[in-house]
């Protein structure tokens, strides 16, 4: 009787689990026209401008690590902490081709900090056509 009441409980914990695993989203996706490669690009030099640039973008502490030549076609950017320049990306942005259309996925915990807000408005307004150099930074 006690391992038929534990078995219930394990398999309805479980069942609990997987829903919340199945609804949930770990990162946030935006559609670009335009190549994966393309947008990568015009990412990367919005980025450069607006977060890293000489005059302080908010970002010190952090360097930019772009991985355009992807064999898998997947370009990424990836900031990083300075001083961990091998250690675990602190945000990804990853461009790449769904669907015959060009998806930008963003993730990483640098988008639960107070820069979050900045990054997820400035990366949905480059990836809609307005690249820094137009639209300007935040």
């Amino acid at each position: 009787m006690r391992a038929d009441i534990a078995t219930a409980t394990l398999t309805a914990l479980v069942a609990m689990l997987l829903a919340g695993c199945a609804t949930s989203t770990d990162y946030l996706e935006y559609r670009p026209m335009g190549s994966p490669q393309r947008v990568a690009d015009r990412l990367l030099t919005s980025i450069r401008a607006c977060w890293f640039s000489q005059t302080g973008g908010g970002f010190s502490g952090y360097a930019l690590e772009s991985e355009l030549a992807s064999h898998s076609n997947r370009p990424r950017l990836l900031i990083v902490r300075e001083n961990e320049r091998g250690g675990l990306p602190q945000l990804v942005v990853e461009a790449s081709r769904d669907n015959r259309r060009t998806s930008v996925k963003l993730f990483g915990p640098l988008l639960m900090t107070p820069l979050g807000p900045r990054i997820r408005a400035d990366i949905e307004r480059w990836t809609s056509g307005q690249p820094a150099a137009i639209s300007g930074c935040s």
